[in-house]
């Protein structure tokens, strides 16, 4: 249930209203850039909204990813004991540094998240993300980063990927990537007139919680990723095909026949079939008993 903030509480937590950000952003002469994607959160509503979800304790040090103007970053910045944002625009670096030159609290990064090595010590991660890049920036964080939890507002369409089940036309190789790592929650949908510019599609805010272990080794996940990026290369392909014929792992039949007998596969099975548990067992079983080819 989405919390209700009185005016006193909006006002501690910096929460801009769609007319205050708008004349913001003009003031500073400021708008937002195609080419990095930008769709500027401008509902009062929802941003009250992914606060009261995101809740950090005041223990949380927070890392986000593309803060533009901010408007995350104020309320979020008087919760947490830190805030570390990453911002690629140099204009809206400027227009930070400056908004918070005052809040010892608030770091401000001036970079590509992508290109950026791993920020230490991030207990959560928000994230407005371009649409045209969230997938690696979610890979990049389920891979290089240990925060516990995270919170991302992405395209509708991109969070029934990472929602999907076995079998779902929205299941994929990069929702099998993700739920390795994390436990993906929806929260609520957004409306394109929740943002500036506004976007051709809705947009929702998911929550991913890392799970407390992974069950396979370093030589284990990097096997399961060549498998499940084979499965999804040959789509509609059964997986035994795909194996055959792969550009990313090659075996001989006679193993992949094999390994099919003793995981108890169906010989028919396609890859988009397989259930995360499935492709952890066939990496762990590649792992011992194939000699493989990249």
């Amino acid at each position: 249930m989405t919390m209700v903030l009185s005016a006193s509480e909006k006002k501690k937590r910096s929460i801009l209203n769609k007319k205050e950000i708008l004349s913001y952003l003009k003031a500073c002469g400021l708008s937002p850039n195609k080419a990095y994607g930008q769709h500027f959160l401008i509902s009062e509503k929802y941003i009250e909204a992914i606060v009261t979800a995101i809740s950090p304790a005041q223990t949380d040090v927070i890392l986000e990813i593309g803060p533009g103007p901010g408007i995350l970053t104020a309320p979020l910045s008087r919760l947490a004991t830190k805030i570390i944002c990453v911002e690629i625009d140099a204009g809206f670096v400027r227009l930070l540094q400056e908004r918070f030159s005052e809040m010892t609290q608030v770091t401000i990064v001036h970079n590509d998240f992508l290109k950026l090595p791993p920020v230490s010590g991030c207990t959560r991660i928000v994230g407005n993300l371009p649409y045209n890049v969230s997938s690696q920036i979610i890979f990049k964080v389920a891979k290089q980063y240990t925060a516990s939890h995270c919170f991302f507002l992405i395209q509708k369409e991109m969070a029934d990927r990472l929602l999907s089940k076995p079998g779902n036309k929205n299941y994929s190789a990069f929702t099998v990537g993700v739920q390795l790592y994390f436990e993906v929650q929806r929260l609520f949908d957004v409306p394109p007139a929740a943002f500036y510019p506004q976007p051709n599609v809705h947009s929702t805010f998911v929550q991913l919680t890392r799970k407390k272990a992974i069950p396979l080794q370093e030589n284990e996940k990097e096997l399961f990723e060549q498998l499940v990026a084979t499965a999804f290369w040959a789509r509609r392909k059964m997986l035994k095909t795909a194996l055959k014929r792969s550009p990313y792992i090659t075996c001989d039949d006679e193993y992949i026949t094999k390994a099919f007998k003793e995981l108890g596969f169906d010989p028919t099975v396609r890859g988009e079939e397989l259930s995360l548990d499935d492709f952890i067992a066939l990496a762990q079983y590649y792992a011992h008993h194939y000699t493989v080819r990249k």
